[in-house]
């Protein structure tokens, strides 16, 4: 499936101060709870990274509970990043949302939405952001971000679809 925000469109609908929203869906042959179950583990991030984010570690509770935090140390075309997230909405088996205390993001909204669908469940992952450093920031999140989450998506949901089927 493609994602719902083209770069085109992203540049034509540029607002310095309006978070960019990315969308993409997947199908999974997993029960919703399965997949639930599976995201709410921050930990897992490592088995569906693509090659260029690189995880260094994880600390996180086992389960996702609203206002529990986790954070990532990872690299991503070689710059490190320190990300500190926070569980904002947790509802088993159908959504979590994660907000970052700490990343690149002045703004970061993560959802993580799972659907029963034939023959297991539709994930879609929905991210509302927008870069720190003002006016610039903003360009480069019309700019960049489009191309940088194609492909980094694109490839989260097909290790998603792979770890699913080897099930």
């Amino acid at each position: 499936m493609r994602h719902t925000c083209q770069w085109q469109k992203a540049v034509k609908t540029f607002h310095p101060l309006k978070p960019y929203t990315y969308q993409r869906s997947t199908p999974l042959r997993a029960a919703p709870a399965e997949v639930f179950a599976f995201h709410e583990n921050p930990r897992n991030i490592a088995r569906i990274a693509p090659p260029s984010l690189r995880i260094q570690s994880v600390e996180c509770r086992k389960k996702a509970a609203p206002g529990g935090t986790f954070r990532i140390r990872a690299s991503q075309f070689g710059l490190p990043i320190d990300w500190t997230g926070r569980w904002e909405e947790v509802e088993s088996p159908r959504l979590l949302v994660e907000g970052a205390i700490r990343s690149p993001f002045a703004h970061w909204r993560h959802s993580h939405i799972f659907e029963p669908h034939p023959g297991g469940t539709l994930m879609t992952d929905r991210v509302e952001c927008l870069l720190k450093g003002g006016a610039a920031g903003a360009l480069a999140t019309r700019l960049a971000l489009p191309l940088v989450f194609a492909g980094m998506f694109r490839a989260r949901h097909a290790a998603t679809r792979r770890f699913f089927a080897g099930q």
